[in-house]
């Protein structure tokens, strides 16, 4: 598992991994890229059998749905490599909401209370809720 993480590794992994246009293909949306830069950090791959297996919005969102919406499908994620939920820190992995915004997505602490996420044109630093999130 990964060692302390700092809150500029994880700007790095998440601005490499999270630059760019946002996009359903499966690459380049707030799940892969967070999953992306938390593997970078600390070698757990949570995309690990969901990658591949949509190309775009409808395939995503119907995924979404089959696992019991996004937030429970993390939570399988997660549990498939042995995490259990945790409390924000630096390097976590999280699902996240922007106060005022209804849609989750996947994110990375930098510290808690303060979160980077993929936005539509790239990476986004942002206070953040929290509903549930993972250590290394």
């Amino acid at each position: 598992m990964a060692g302390v993480i700092t809150a500029a590794e994880v700007l790095d992994a998440a601005f490499d991994e999270m630059g760019g246009p946002f996009g359903w293909e499966g690459q380049s949306d707030c799940s892969a890229t967070a999953c992306a830069a938390w593997r970078r950090l600390t070698g757990i791959d949570l995309m690990a059998g969901l990658r591949g297996l949509y190309a775009n919005r409808a395939e995503a969102l119907a995924l979404i749905r089959s696992r019991g919406g996004f937030t429970p499908m993390w939570r399988l994620q997660a549990a498939s490599w042995g995490l259990r939920e945790g409390r924000e820190a630096t390097g976590a992995i999280g699902v996240i909401h922007v106060d005022g915004e209804r849609y989750r997505v996947l994110g990375l602490c930098m510290r808690p209370g303060l979160w980077v996420a993929k936005s539509l044109t790239g990476a986004a630093v942002c206070p953040a809720t929290v509903e549930a999130c993972w250590n290394a």
